[in-house]
């Protein structure tokens, strides 16, 4: 059986709370620490994620490729730097996802590179505290993504490691969306804080794990959600979860 965590903050009542859950929480399947430490399976498929949101990211069976969602559709950028829609069969190692509705937009100013727009998203945001998910149309000068290689199924090196000789994208003047959640500093063991944000160009040719960028518009204006509950779902018969795993601190990347 799977284990679920259901993690809520909210001031409703239990009953209105029980019928947000329903719609507004960021469904996260397994967690950034197995893959610090080596664990690239699940039994999740990109057909089952389709139930637990039209917005995410994450990525495949042994890194095969990384994951976007956007707009209902669930794509793979392969570790070529080619851009696919998934094929429901696939299985999830690990995945954000949640059905995106904007709750408000804030708009940030002076923004020259993906480093200031992160900067000044942390100091805009409500709370620290909270959940949210991040809908960004933009436009970047340049900008470079990761992508990722797969690896052997008995392979057990932790993704920081992986991730020194990943594949990178880059481009010049390139237009699209990205897709990022926030994740507050005390659960950091699940998914990278205090953003993960991935890219997708809007000719469907470009995407991948975002790592720079120097953007056209200095004015930024981001789409939030914020979340009133973080259901976390482990992989079930997963020997990954089944043996003892190095610390790994505080890391807030790979």
């Amino acid at each position: 059986m799977n284990a679920t965590l259901l993690i809520t903050l909210s001031l409703l009542s239990p009953l209105i709370l029980k019928s947000q859950q329903d719609i507004d929480k960021i469904f996260h399947y397994s967690s950034i620490d197995a893959m610090r430490n080596g664990v690239y399976t699940g039994n999740i498929t990109v057909k089952d994620l389709k139930n637990k949101g039209n917005f995410g990211l994450g990525t495949y069976h042994l890194l095969d490729g990384e994951l976007i969602a956007l707009n209902g559709i669930i794509y793979r950028i392969a570790t070529d730097g080619s851009v696919e829609q998934a094929d429901n069969r696939r299985n999830i190692p690990f995945a954000s996802f949640t059905f995106f509705k904007t709750d408000k937009t804030i708009v940030l100013e002076n923004i020259r590179s993906f480093t200031d727009f992160q900067e000044a998203l942390l100091k805009k945001l409500p709370s620290k505290n909270r959940f949210y998910a991040f809908k960004i149309k933009t436009a970047y000068r340049n900008v470079t993504l990761g992508g990722a290689i797969k690896v052997n199924e008995k392979d057990t090196i932790g993704i920081a490691e992986l991730m020194k000789a990943r594949p990178l994208y880059k481009k010049q003047n390139v237009k699209g969306t990205m897709i990022g959640f926030y994740t507050p500093p005390y659960l950091n063991g699940l998914d990278l804080s205090p953003f993960h944000f991935h890219f997708l160009s809007d000719d469907k040719t470009l995407g991948g794990h975002l790592i720079e960028g120097d953007l056209y518009n200095t004015s930024i204006t981001v789409e939030l959600d914020e979340k009133n509950a973080y259901e976390v779902v482990l992989p079930d018969n997963n020997q990954g979860y089944q043996r003892e795993w190095k610390p790994t601190g505080t890391k807030s990347q790979y």
